[in-house]
């Protein structure tokens, strides 16, 4: 057969997916969702790619491991995904970037642990990290771009809500292990950690709770979604010297300035009430923290303000 009548080459979902790194299923739901990769069809039904699917299928999957959603890349036009890919390779070479880099490889290393429920790679990934970097850089460089990248994972059909769920189990028992020692053994003031009514997320208020039991303070964790009634209680029954609430984002803005009225009118004006996360914008008497390492600092402070 001449060169000019060659059959163009064809692949298999299997085939695709070994050479691109996306799982079959993750292109089943991207077909659905975004209508791309787009097969062709056999005879007899089955999906065939094309070469040109691949080498798009490549760039978006680079594009995703420098930080960008699929859904804002997989209908990009190639030339403009080819530089977008080149720019972020330009970027990662510089002075400073290899060390994201190297992050956003290891995060990704995890995600690929938690979509086969390795849960004792994924902890011993986790313990090598927390080792490695101490608690507040492991904290801010590893666990919470983990758990961001983990939700973004899900939004583009790279992973399902099983794995989301098996790794936020598998990381709140990790952290867990480490900071209820940590909390049983301060000498500090008790602070209640919460998360308020209608917030499930409580990830976020574990890394809190980790943070400040580092720092000697007593942690009275009450876990997620509850009514500031509630916090206030606990806060009167332990007689605790703070509140640290979290609420991720997205949850109902109203309803967390209402819960934190409820707090503030049941506590007075002059108790501390901190709340982080991406789902706090301001409210009336909570001083909102920027990051872990405001809270440590705040910890510090209030720590040595009480001996």
């Amino acid at each position: 057969m001449s060169e000019d009548l060659k059959v163009p080459q064809m692949f298999t979902i299997g085939a695709l997916s070994r050479a691109t790194g996306v799982p079959p299923d993750t292109l089943r739901t991207w077909e659905r969702r975004y209508g791309f990769p787009k097969p062709e069809r056999t005879d007899t039904g089955h999906r065939r790619y094309s070469q040109a699917t691949l080498e798009r299928l490549r760039l978006v999957r680079e594009a995703l491991q420098y930080g960008h959603r699929a859904a804002n890349v997989i209908h990009t036009e190639l030339p403009t995904l080819r530089r977008l890919v080149d720019d972020a390779r330009d970027l990662s070479s510089e002075p400073g970037d290899g060390v994201a880099l190297a992050n956003a490889r290891l995060i990704d290393r995890w995600i690929e642990l938690v979509r086969r429920f390795d849960g004792r790679g994924f902890e011993r990934e986790l313990r090598s990290s927390l080792a490695a970097l101490g608690v507040p850089s492991f904290l801010a460089m590893r666990a919470a771009p983990f758990i961001e990248t983990l939700g973004d994972r899900w939004a583009d059909g790279l992973i399902g809500a099983r794995h989301e769920h098996f790794a936020s189990e598998r990381l709140s028992e990790f952290f867990i292990r480490q900071w209820r020692p940590l909390s049983d053994a301060c000498s500090g003031p008790a602070v209640v950690c919460a998360t308020p009514a209608g917030e499930r997320h409580a990830l976020g208020l574990q890394m809190a709770a980790f943070t400040l039991a580092l720092n000697n303070v007593r942690v009275v964790y009450l876990g997620a979604d509850l009514p500031a009634i509630e916090i206030a209680e606990a806060v009167t029954q332990h007689a605790a010297r703070a509140i640290v609430l979290s609420a991720a984002t997205g949850t109902d803005s109203m309803r967390l300035l209402a819960e934190c009225a409820t707090l503030r009118s049941a506590l007075g004006p002059e108790f501390p009430i901190l709340a982080g996360g991406g789902g706090f914008h301001g409210a009336d008497g909570v001083t909102v923290l920027a990051d872990f390492q405001d809270l440590e600092r705040w910890a510090d402070s209030f720590t040595a303000s009480l001996v």
